[in-house]
């Protein structure tokens, strides 16, 4: 075991808030991520609004 694991008293810790822009890691250039990226890009460049997938819209 590693020092970290033992001496961890199971309190919660207080996290800093995020500074900067957030990073995104994506594994693969699947049909998932590029339908993500494809619609983080249309939110901001504000041809879309950030709503759920087309199941959640109840269309197909």
């Amino acid at each position: 075991m590693n020092e970290s694991a033992e001496s961890h008293d199971g309190m919660a810790r207080e996290i800093a808030p995020a500074k900067g822009k957030l990073g995104v890691l994506l594994p693969g250039m699947g049909a998932v991520s590029s339908t993500l990226i494809a619609g983080v890009q249309l939110v901001n460049a504000g041809h879309s609004q950030p709503i759920g997938s087309v199941t959640q819209m109840s269309r197909i």
